[in-house]
This record gives C-alpha cells, structure tokens and sequence, in this order.
C-alpha cells in the first residue's frame, strides 16, 4: 500500500504500531491516535490496521458492538 500522509507512509506506521504492540502486547484503537491527529493521521492508522489483521500479525478484538476495540500482538 503507497498510501502517504505528508510524514508517514502506511509500512511505517505498521513498523511503529508493532514495536508499541511489543511493549505492551496489547492496546486500545483510540490509543493510537494522538489529540492534535489529522484525518491523513487516522485514515493512514487505519489502513495500517487493515494490513495487519489482513497479514495476520494482530489480533482484533471487541467483546461488545459498542465496546472498545483492543488490538493484541500475535
């Protein structure tokens, strides 16, 4: 995926979500963005998270619908 936000393309937002995941195992969605994230921010998060689970490197769980979403390292 070449999508780009002006600073960060979607394999390197993978490289960074996976070395916070290998700190902490695991993390919420919303804790991935940050209070002043843009919508390139978020939608580049986003399609990350998409490759991830598409690749098989996370897990993503929500044990309600209106729950919180966690993301776990497989």
């Amino acid at each position: 995926v070449d999508f780009t936000d002006d600073h960060i393309s979607v394999k390197d937002r993978i490289a960074e979500i996976m070395e916070i995941l290998k700190k902490r195992g695991s993390i919420t969605f919303l804790e991935l963005f940050f209070p002043d994230s843009n919508r390139g921010m978020i939608v580049i998060t986003f399609l990350a998270m998409l490759e991830m689970a598409k690749s098989a490197l996370v897990r993503v769980v929500q044990n309600t619908s209106t729950g919180s979403i966690r993301i776990f390292c497989i």
